[in-house]
């Protein structure tokens, strides 16, 4: 989530000695993540499908890779308009290689957000409750737009709720109460900065053609207890002077022993791997309640989390009502006149202070 000013960088690896040609486009969509019926012209001012030419060469490293990077606004292109967009990196040939969702707020009135635990007796160790109030000039009387409260948890971007109606109307405020979340519990996390040292989450580091990581054995909690995170996201990160080409790559390896024996799908998340749920992201089930998974990845910070996968649900694994999580809340209109969903509105809130 940026504001119109922010300078947006995106920066990925190519594993390989040698460089190619990359590409990227931007297109807008809206609340829902529906590509919009708007013209390339109309929400940016330049163009876009321009090769990135900004990349160097990995130095000194086992893992051989070609780092790219790129900003906008640039020369080539600016945003217009407030709104969902998706930036997508495709090779020469035009395949995507991978997508990125981002969200632009332009002007907006700030959102008053409480975090409660659910009024729901059979739910209320387990979610999280908000309610989000937003200021509006005679919203009572205006019929000519339509409203949409789109409410993501710790920049998680497939992680959202959408409200179509608030609960309570005003002629100067909308009120959209009972917003419920899992809870979840707090993120796990490492840190390979130096990639030779060993620490209270790194059991033991391995050297060969490339680097191995080992984790201790991560488990599945019963009671919570306050841990530290960073609500999911990740730093690369090393010692050395060039972040992007000096830091080298790691073969993690994670371990989870679940509390019961299952045949659920055990997943493993987090910003890093962009909340995928595929089959990079699987867990393979080594006895009745182990699990074991490994992979690649460049020096740094690293928060993850454990998820199940039964039939198209995502759960987690653990849910806490004391869990600290991040709540952003993103207030669509659309005018009758209007042919898209332009952001009015928005807010953050921490749960730490949770009320009770």
């Amino acid at each position: 989530i940026f504001f119109k000013n922010d300078i947006v960088n995106i920066s990925f690896d190519y594993l390989s000695s040698k460089n190619k040609n990359f590409y990227y486009t931007i297109d807008h969509y809206d609340y829902n993540w529906r590509k919009s019926n708007l013209f390339k012209n109309e929400f940016i001012q330049g163009y876009d499908d321009i090769r990135i030419s900004n990349y160097e060469r990995s130095f000194n490293t086992l893992q051989k890779f070609v780092n790219y990077s790129f900003k906008f606004p640039n020369n080539n292109f600016k945003i217009k308009l407030s709104g969902n967009y998706l930036v997508t990196v495709k090779d020469n040939k035009g395949d995507e290689v991978f997508s990125r969702k981002v969200l632009i707020i332009d002007k907006y009135n700030l959102a008053n957000i409480k975090v409660t635990r659910p009024k729901v007796n059979n739910i209320i160790e387990t979610h999280q409750n908000l309610k989000v109030t937003f200021n509006c000039f005679n919203c009572i009387y205006n019929s000519q737009s339509e409203y949409k409260l789109v409410v993501y948890k710790n920049n998680n971007l497939f992680d959202f709720k959408i409200i179509n109606k608030p609960t309570f109307k005003t002629s100067k405020t909308l009120i959209y109460d009972n917003i419920l979340f899992q809870a979840g519990d707090e993120y796990l996390n490492f840190d390979t900065k130096n990639i030779l040292s060993s620490s209270n989450e790194i059991r033991r580091i391995e050297s060969d053609t490339i680097y191995k990581t080992i984790l201790y054995d991560d488990v599945e909690r019963s009671i919570y207890s306050y841990k530290k995170d960073k609500n999911g996201i990740f730093l690369t990160n090393s010692d050395n002077i060039n972040n992007s080409s000096e830091s080298d790559y790691t073969l993690v390896n994670f371990s989870f022993l679940k509390k019961n024996d299952s045949d659920a799908n055990i997943h493993i998340v987090g910003s890093f791997n962009n909340y995928n749920i595929n089959e990079d992201s699987k867990l393979k089930k080594i006895s009745n309640n182990f699990y074991k998974i490994k992979l690649l990845l460049k020096q740094g910070y690293y928060d993850y989390k454990y998820v199940v996968e039964e039939k198209g649900v995502i759960n987690n694994v653990s849910n806490f009502w004391e869990t600290e999580n991040n709540y952003s809340a993103i207030l669509y209109e659309k005018n009758k006149s209007d042919r898209y969903f332009k952001i009015i509105g928005f807010g953050e809130k921490s749960s730490y202070k949770i009320v009770n």
